[in-house]
């Protein structure tokens, strides 16, 4: 359920992507602030700012590719990806198979990426012990 403001003021009032006229009445995924003077007609759920949070195991030899879903408010994703097994070597690609690997250990990597660049997650475990991967992606939006 998304929000709806009308705006009753005497002007135009801009928000982000949102441009309300004069006694015009639009429907937004987030909260406004009240200080732009908009009248609220429904209150939304905000959207969960957790994208992605999982512990993968990527077996040894083996690929798993991981897909980030899409940010809502925002294309800044704060992404955090490190190995919580024993065991480390593991490869992680953004985007293609082909790009440069960042190998994954225990000390995480921890990056806010524009979503496009990491929507999907390749991890290559060239080992062969299998691998926890832990990874999860929040939207940023400050």
């Amino acid at each position: 359920m998304n929000y709806i403001y009308r705006n009753d003021t005497r002007h135009i009032i801009h928000y982000r992507r949102f441009s309300w006229l004069l006694d015009e009445q639009l429907e937004t995924p987030y909260p406004v602030p009240d200080d732009l003077g908009l009248t609220c007609i429904q209150l939304g759920q905000p959207p969960d700012p957790v994208l992605f949070h999982d512990d993968i195991i990527v077996p040894a030899g083996e690929q798993v590719t991981v897909n980030i879903d899409a940010p809502t408010l925002s294309n800044s994703v704060a992404l955090t990806i490190f190995c919580i097994s024993p065991s480390s070597g593991v490869e992680c690609r953004f985007g293609s198979t082909v790009n440069k690997p960042i190998p994954i250990d225990m000390r995480a990597f921890s990056q806010t990426l524009d979503w496009t660049l990491c929507s999907r997650i390749f991890l290559l475990n060239p080992t062969d012990a299998e691998a926890i991967i832990s990874i999860s992606a929040i939207e940023d939006v400050s």
